[in-house]
């Protein structure tokens, strides 16, 4: 808060002295470019004014508007000191106040292009109609020039107009794609046989083309409402011939159209680009279809502001059946897809212009030159994307490609546009062209296809602005070149050969190695060749696995979005060694955050972002503190394939430790169908029937058990005689139902054991006290609880055991040091930690530590469990919550003096900055395993 007040009275205090220098003058013709760009930029704070602002646009009434700020949907009619903003002049030969003047004007723009609100100013007042409420000329907010710093509020809404529109075409995008669905459903409903494969393909098609019409005539590519005059009143019998009549019209040439066509079809100019090409089947419509499609898909959206990012996602996803069953509308936001390409290429390209702006040293000449020269770099950039879906990152790469255009072109024409060019001829140059991908799905081919046309039939509007020239945007010419096909089969050379390529982008599937199909498997072993434990990866580690065999030693860089699982626990050796092998290395990265699709009931997914090259560079790092939080960026030395400044080594699966430690093991699993369970209270039940079977009862402890400090007992038969059992026959009952159990299996091992139902599939009971470790635990604690096992009690698989384990290993394993080697290395379930003997622990290098700071250790280790007995009354749960520290403090300073002693051990300074902990151990990994 104190931060936003004082931002607030510095914007106080540069209005103020604003409206003293502006007081009393103010002439339109010359001052109101440099009026309002002080106030947009030094005041109001907009950044970017040269992009955001136009300046004197001209209209189709022969005149001009004096202020246009597209992406806040607002024009400005300036007028000089002392007019009358009351008073009507002549405009035209139309007498007309400066309101109805922009009125005039914001009328006869396309859909696409009408803005919400007029401000009229003649410098020394503001009036804001918002063109939303009714009589916008007499409603309106108004203030004087010298009230501007406790006014300036008013115009906050143009501070950042293109987060504006970004949050209207979200809105638009999403009701639009509800609208879509319900078509979509009431139209597959005709169909004779919905689930054939040539029907879906034939409604999706349908769809797409609705949606390109529905755009079309709101963008005002096609004449104002013409695809809704051409249906409206039309009998409902005759709207299915009508629409194929009109299909076929917009895929025919002019020279080959039917001269005699209504002239309802003869509004509609030639499409091209695909789009119509093919006949398909269109079925009988109904009045509720047409009254849905016309009322309130055409007449009650503006089509023109939908995101084709957000759009062609949410497209997808309505109307693919596939996708509709695995959760719903959902699709990836601009913001996530920023997080990707802004590092992989975008900052760059923005910091390149801004260095050619900014530098004053530059001339006229050498200035034009440099930025002709951007120009051409950013028309020859070629971009791929093997997974893209609905392709919304080629969608939005396309957007910041054209918006740099535009500021490239603000900047060339000096708000003067060009004149002399027929609308065939422009100064345009990124093209739809400088993009390929590969698609698994038909329709989502055509989505993405459909999708870049209207962004690109978008970003010719905005450009208009700039180059005061009508841009000729049918029929469609150039289109992004998307494939058909399994990226993991296809060649992408046969795509997009790999000369021609600069970067990679994606987020392609994710599917961990017990979840793949037999298909899936055969692609990976293909990709991967012979790499050591190719089986174990995610699906998604294959397009990582492509691209660098692709990229070979060219200069291109490229970057996915891939689940967390390729940069923690096992698979990141795996994933990596033949990536590395290669000579890739790791550029930039986000680590773990919580991606989410923006359905309203989508399961969060825990990702990384991975951007890698042999060119190499500065390392940038996205560390989020939490997976909720904002990135925070850094700058790593180092950045190895576990996303952490330290040296580039990969930690193996190994089966015993790497140090002379006692060895780890899993606990019990019993595979019983909870036969052999027991709460306190069902234990006492089977006991009042049978207490002859109280000695076979043990504690179990699993890891709920242990950290939430749950009571539960497990019924161990396993050593018990024949003679024991047969006087106990509610204990047979319980060995009989485990026997059933196993023997219905569908897993032939457990059928296999169902000959010894009395015994556990997996058997693990130490004889003495063992360090318990849970297999999960929650990433919010600084700490995994441990604990002891002690003899006579019984552990799940679910929990590490340690046996024969002094208090000194106890107080390295629970430090903050091991830790840290944790949470770099172990695997996760979801975001909780998931800890491993082959990972963690028998990798982990322990200190060389004297005898001395042995003892000084597991008195340290003691001192943590004598805290704990403190608080008798809280479980293990609460005390290493770390919102609940304050309430543990003997808890808190015991294991602060724990972690300072095992630091000390490895030679560091306590309390050390983790970061360097974990380099600290890497580098002794490293030198363990002879890298």
């Amino acid at each position: 808060m104190e931060k936003f007040q004082v931002d607030e009275r510095a914007r106080a205090a540069r209005a103020k002295a604003f409206a003293q220098k502006w007081a009393g003058r103010g002439y339109e013709k010359g001052d109101t470019h440099s009026f309002w760009l002080e106030l947009l930029r030094d005041v109001v704070g907009m950044e970017d004014v040269t992009t955001n602002v136009r300046f004197e646009r001209s209209t189709s009434e022969r005149g001009y508007i004096d202020v246009v700020i597209p992406g806040a949907k607002t024009v400005i009619e300036q007028k000089s000191l002392g007019i009358d903003l009351d008073k009507p002049e002549m405009r035209q030969g139309v007498a007309v106040t400066p309101f109805a003047q922009a009125k005039r004007y914001a009328d006869s723009l396309p859909n696409s292009q009408r803005p919400d609100t007029i401000i009229v100013s003649d410098f020394d007042h503001f009036r804001i109609h918002d063109l939303d409420t009714e009589q916008p000329g007499k409603n309106y907010v108004s203030f004087r020039l010298d009230e501007l710093p406790q006014q300036l509020h008013l115009l906050d809404f143009l501070i950042d107009p293109q987060r504006a529109r970004a949050a209207r075409e979200e809105q638009v995008s999403l009701d639009a794609g509800a609208l879509i669905g319900k078509v979509y459903r009431l139209l597959r409903a005709q169909y004779v046989d919905p689930d054939s494969p040539e029907s879906r393909h034939a409604l999706n098609v349908l769809c797409v083309r609705l949606v390109f019409c529905l755009f079309a005539e709101d963008a005002g590519l096609f004449p104002k409402d013409a695809f809704y005059n051409y249906l409206k009143g039309m009998p409902t019998r005759q709207v299915r011939v009508a629409m194929k009549e009109l299909f076929a019209y917009l895929r025919a040439k002019p020279e080959e159209r039917d001269p005699y066509a209504s002239d309802e079809l003869r509004a509609f100019p030639y499409v091209n680009g695909g789009l119509f090409e093919a006949e398909v089947e269109v079925p009988s419509f109904t009045d509720e279809i047409v009254e849905v499609l016309l009322e309130e898909v055409s007449h009650g959206t503006n089509w023109s502001e939908i995101s084709p990012t957000v759009f062609g996602g949410v497209f997808e996803s309505t109307l693919n059946p596939e996708t509709r069953r695995s959760g719903g509308m959902h699709y990836t936001s601009p913001e996530n897809i920023h997080r990707l390409i802004d590092p992989l290429f975008l900052d760059g390209l923005k910091s390149e212009l801004d260095a050619i702006l900014m530098n004053t040293d530059l001339g006229d000449r050498a200035r034009r030159f440099a930025l002709e020269k951007y120009h051409d770099r950013l028309a020859g950039l070629t971009f791929f994307d093997p997974a893209c879906g609905s392709g919304n990152f080629l969608t939005e790469t396309y957007i910041s490609l054209r918006r740099l255009e535009n500021k490239v072109l603000s900047e060339l024409l000096n708000n003067q546009g060009v004149f002399g060019l027929t609308p065939e001829d422009t100064p345009l140059k990124v093209s739809l062209e400088q993009f390929h991908g590969i698609e698994i799905n038909d329709f989502a081919v055509n989505v993405a296809s459909t999708a870049m046309w209207i962004a690109e039939l978008q970003a010719n509007a905005e450009a208009q602005t700039i180059v005061f020239q009508a841009i000729q945007d049918l029929p469609l010419r150039d289109s992004a070149h998307i494939v058909l096909g399994n990226a993991l089969d296809v060649d992408w050379q046969d795509v997009l050969p790999a000369d021609q390529c600069d970067y990679i982008i994606g987020n392609p599937p994710f599917r961990g190695a017990r979840y793949q199909t037999a298909e899936q498997k055969a692609e990976l072993a293909e990709v991967f060749g012979g790499a050591r434990n190719a089986g174990n990866v995610d699906y998604v580690s294959g397009w990582f696995m492509k691209a660098a065999q692709y990229m070979g030693d060219r200069p291109i860089r490229a970057a996915f979005v891939a689940t967390n699982s390729i940069c923690q626990g096992e698979q990141v050796a795996n994933v990596w060694a033949p990536i590395y092998e290669l000579g890739f290395r790791i550029d930039f990265a986000h680590d773990t955050f919580r991606w989410t699709n923006e359905a309203a009931d989508a399961a969060a997914v825990f990702v990384v972002i991975v951007g890698f090259s042999k060119q190499g560079g500065p390392k940038r790092l996205y560390h989020y503190a939490t997976v909720d939080s904002e990135p925070v960026l850094e700058h790593p030395e180092q950045l190895n394939a576990y996303l952490k400044d330290a040296p580039d080594v990969l930690v193996w699966n190994r089966s015993i430790p790497l140090c002379d430690v006692p060895r780890i093991g899993i606990g019990n699993k019993p595979i019983d169908g909870g036969n052999y369970l027991f709460t306190p209270e069902e234990k006492a039940d089977f006991l009042a029937i049978e207490p002859g079977a109280e000695q076979f009862f043990h504690r179990w402890f699993g890891s709920v058990e242990f950290i939430r400090g749950v009571e539960r007992w497990v019924l161990w038969l396993g050593e018990a005689t024949p003679g024991e059992l047969a006087k106990l026959p509610e204990s047979v009952k319980r060995v009989q139902a485990v026997r059933n159990l196993r023997a219905a299996s569908k897993s032939a091992p457990t059928r296999a054991i169902a000959a010894t139902p009395t015994r556990f599939h997996v058997e693990n009971m130490p004889e003495g006290e063992s360090i318990l470790i849970p297999e999960v635990s929650s990433e919010r604690r600084r700490y995994i609880p441990m604990g002891h096992l002690k003899p006579g009690d019984l552990a799940s698989s679910l929990v590490r055991l340690i046996p024969n384990a002094s208090l000194y290993h106890f107080g390295v394993l629970h430090s903050r040091t091991h830790n840290a080697w944790m949470r770099t290395v172990a695997g996760r379930l979801k975001s909780d930690y998931r800890y491993s003997g082959g990972i963690v622990y028998n990798n982990f290098v322990w200190p060389e530590a004297t005898e001395a700071q042995k003892t000084e250790i597991a008195e340290l280790a003691q001192a943590v469990l004598d805290a704990r007995t403190q608080y008798p009354d809280s479980t293990i749960s609460q005390m290493y919550d770390p919102n609940l520290d304050f309430m543990f403090p003997a808890l808190t300073a015991a294991h602060s003096a724990l972690d300072a002693a095992v630091e000390r051990a490895y030679g560091l300074e306590p309390g050390l900055d983790e970061k360097d902990v974990v380099a600290h151990l890497f580098e002794l990994y490293s030198a363990a395993v002879g890298h």
